[in-house]
């Protein structure tokens, strides 16, 4: 039993009977009222989870079955949804359609160009179809002399007789002799008085000099030498380099300028003629052709 001396608020210090039980007392207190409901709700939430746990484990298999037949159905949704999308949109066909074949394409191969031919007097010599003047003449002397310069090459790798060779080696100076002198009293003089460029005519003249002075030791040189040979070999490359440089620069200045280039072929044949000796083949040639270069240009000339 307790006694008055007991705390406030406990339930002895609120019943009213001293002389009553202290357990009777607490079980007609508020307190025991409370605590026995909150006991009772959790024992209510207790029951309601047991009853909710094996609810539910009997009834997972069906959700779980109609779980997998929504999401299977929602697969087939997606995929009639995404097969509609992909057949809707024009660039999912244009990435999904079958590459088309490849259009064969037939490759034609250029025709290679032929590889640029040195320039010569053949390829260089002007080909125009009118009345035979001074340049024909001089392009006639070129090829003429050309021919002969090859003549020789072919003689000096058969190891000719030395006296075979050494008349045609005359007969190719005394041609550059005669054309030189003519080009010199009569051709570059009438080109410089038609303002044909000086600096051309000073370099021909040049050239002249060193053709003159292999020609000088041509002539005056044994063909059984060791350099006969090489002598006319190197006067025919420093003839041709000059025949080319007078078809591609001078010659094309000389047709558009106003000289008389026909009043000049007739001047510069007739001092030809003197300058050439008479047992020559030249001189026989021009006999021939009656005071005319019987040259391939001329020739050509002569039938137009």
């Amino acid at each position: 039993m307790a006694d008055d001396k007991t705390k406030r608020g406990s339930p002895d210090s609120k019943r009213l009977n001293k002389s009553e039980p202290y357990e009777v007392a607490y079980a007609k207190s508020k307190r025991a009222k409370g605590a026995a409901s909150k006991t009772a709700k959790k024992s209510a939430k207790s029951s309601a989870k047991k009853a909710t746990t094996r609810s539910g484990s009997s009834r997972a298999p069906a959700a779980g079955s109609r779980a997998r037949k929504t999401s299977s159905g929602g697969k087939s949704s997606s995929r009639a949804s995404s097969s509609r999308a992909k057949s809707a949109s024009p660039a999912m066909k244009r990435t999904n359609a079958a590459p088309a074949a490849k259009k064969s394409r037939t490759t034609t191969r250029a025709t290679p160009k032929p590889p640029k031919e040195e320039k010569t007097a053949e390829n260089t010599a002007p080909k125009t179809m009118r009345e035979a003047d001074a340049v024909d003449l001089l392009t006639d002397d070129h090829l003429e002399v050309g021919a002969l310069f090859k003549q020789y090459e072919k003689l000096a790798k058969k190891e000719a007789p030395a006296e075979q060779r050494r008349t045609l080696a005359q007969t190719i100076c005394d041609m550059l002799k005669a054309h030189t002198t003519i080009e010199e009293e009569i051709f570059y003089p009438a080109a410089r008085r038609a303002g044909i460029d000086a600096d051309l005519l000073d370099e021909a003249d040049i050239e002249h000099a060193s053709a003159k002075d292999l020609i000088a030791q041509i002539e005056g040189g044994d063909a059984d030498d060791d350099h006969y040979d090489a002598k006319v070999k190197v006067l025919g490359e420093y003839i041709t380099h000059h025949v080319v440089e007078e078809h591609t620069e001078m010659f094309t200045k000389c047709r558009r300028s106003d000289m008389d280039l026909i009043g000049l072929r007739s001047e510069m044949e007739a001092r030809k003629m003197a300058l050439v000796p008479e047992g020559s083949e030249e001189a026989s040639a021009a006999n021939d052709g009656k005071g005319k270069s019987t040259g391939i240009l001329a020739s050509l000339f002569s039938k137009a």
